[in-house]
């Protein structure tokens, strides 16, 4: 009798554990399906497919992830390509005009020049905005000193005592980060704040957490509508002359060194601040 219940028992159980096989690859299926839907919920089940569906769960995020981040680029190039166009086709414009006059009375060709150099400018900017847009840059991790970043800011500028007044007070003289690309960010803040300034005043701090690096000016300051807009890319406030790429590559910069900016009001001007983490 026993011999006969046994071989029963196990196709029993062969049965019972084939239906439940079965019945767990149906929801994996289902899962999947719900996956493709937008529907990210997985089973809180602990047995032999839970391993399978947690890796097929990281696996979906992942590529939901990459095709966001694929759908993001896309719009973005989109958007700057139509921006690109136009911030070419303004000087071109006005060279063709220019070259009218000449033909006709022989004017001064120095604004074809001037046009040509914002061209040039504009092309440097693009590159270097593709660079970092498409991750191909990555950042170093060096020591560096603040005083010759700014040094060398200046250089790039022509910046110095004889064309206005630079007050620097450096509490804290170094941190880690790229020396090129933290560099161009500086750049970019000071080309904003010497625009319209006599004066500039940069300084540094650092506690536990971050460096501090501010850069003030005595410009006037930033109307209030624009704090939420002075970071965008291509935005530039009515009487600017640049690209309105600039501050917008700073913060870029600053945000793949670890960093964060900032801008304020002052008593006299706007105050850049960037904040290094340690």
């Amino acid at each position: 009798m026993i011999y006969f219940f046994i071989p029963i028992s196990i196709v029993i159980c062969y049965f019972f554990m084939k239906k439940r096989e079965n019945k767990r690859i149906e929801e994996m299926v289902l899962m999947i399906e719900n996956f493709n839907n937008g529907e990210y919920y997985t089973p809180m089940k602990q047995d032999n497919f839970s391993i399978l569906e947690d890796s097929i769960y990281k696996l979906f995020l992942k590529n939901v992830e990459e095709r966001e981040n694929i759908k993001r680029l896309s719009k973005s190039q989109v958007e700057n390509f139509e921006n690109i166009a136009h911030q070419i086709k303004t000087p071109i414009t006005s060279m063709l005009i220019d070259l009218e006059f000449i033909k006709k009375d022989g004017v001064n060709v120095s604004c074809i020049s001037d046009g040509l150099k914002r061209l040039n400018s504009l092309s440097d900017i693009l590159l270097k905005l593709s660079s970092l847009d498409a991750n191909l840059t990555e950042m170093k991790k060096e020591k560096l000193n603040i005083a010759e970043i700014l040094q060398y800011a200046f250089d790039i500028l022509n910046l110095s005592d004889d064309s206005m007044k630079i007050t620097e007070s450096y509490n804290c003289k170094s941190f880690t980060g790229d020396f090129y690309w933290i560099s161009e960010a500086v750049i970019n803040i000071l080309k904003n704040a010497s625009e319209k300034s006599s004066e500039i005043i940069i300084s540094s701090s650092e506690n536990p957490i971050y460096v501090e690096i501010c850069i003030e000016d005595d410009g006037g300051g930033i109307d209030n509508t624009e704090f939420k807009k002075i970071f965008r890319r291509f935005y530039k406030s009515p009487d600017s002359n640049g690209f309105g790429i600039g501050l917008n590559m700073a913060k870029t910069i600053v945000e793949k060194n670890n960093g964060t900016i900032s801008v304020k009001n002052g008593e006299k001007g706007a105050i850049f601040s960037m904040k290094f983490y340690k």
